[in-house]
């Protein structure tokens, strides 16, 4: 009996234990949603932070820190903060990727290599465009209905297609198809990532203008 009662103990505190982190990352997803100024991505990263220091063994709260800091580098003017913001971010995900492989992860990967090459695109371009696609085709053969994969791969045929002249035919197609996915997508609550959906609209009426 007393054995039971222990197992029983047990059980119920690692429940409680999961309640709570979940708990916190619905706080910290509702704080990044809210966000709008690097100040308050930046507050973001660190909230996300204090979880990662305390789940070592968890990647959600890295994932959010780095997407934090990657919107707050995408943000930000000066160009070497920009890139220790990014660099930063990408040891975060890299981080989280060592976790957990997964779709989100990869995608997430690929988003802050696209905004490092935006400090310097002349001279990144060429070196750092195969490691974005490569990321972003990975992700979606991980997982073909993810909507961010999709978004992020459309939004790297923007970039490509204004630098070379050439029609958005392609991009547009990524950006129709991460809409489609979003729209489908049940609207739970979950502690998985949900963003990109206002992204996914502003780019399809740039599409369809």
């Amino acid at each position: 009996m007393k054995t039971i009662f222990m197992i029983l103990v047990l059980v119920a505190g690692s429940a409680t234990a999961q309640s709570r982190f979940e708990s916190a990352i619905f706080k910290g997803k509702d704080l990044l949603k809210a966000a709008d100024t690097q100040e308050a991505y930046t507050a973001c990263a660190n909230y996300f932070e204090r979880i990662a220091r305390k789940e070592t063994g968890e990647w959600l709260p890295l994932y959010y820190q780095s997407l934090s800091l990657t919107l707050n580098g995408a943000e930000e003017t000066d160009t070497d903060t920009k890139e220790k913001v990014l660099n930063d971010a990408l040891a975060l995900v890299q981080q989280a990727k060592k976790l957990d492989k997964n779709a989100e992860v990869v995608a997430l990967e690929g988003f802050v290599q696209m905004m490092r090459l935006t400090v310097d695109p002349a001279t990144r371009g060429q070196t750092l465009s195969p490691t974005i696609y490569a990321l972003f085709g990975e992700a979606m053969a991980m997982d073909a209905e993810n909507p961010r994969a999709q978004l992020l791969m459309g939004q790297m045929e923007f970039g490509t297609a204004r630098f070379f002249g050439s029609g958005f035919e392609k991009a547009c197609g990524y950006i129709q198809s991460a809409y489609d996915i979003f729209g489908g997508t049940p609207d739970e609550p979950t502690i998985l990532p949900t963003w990109g959906m206002k992204m996914a609209e502003a780019s399809l009426a740039y599409c369809n203008q």
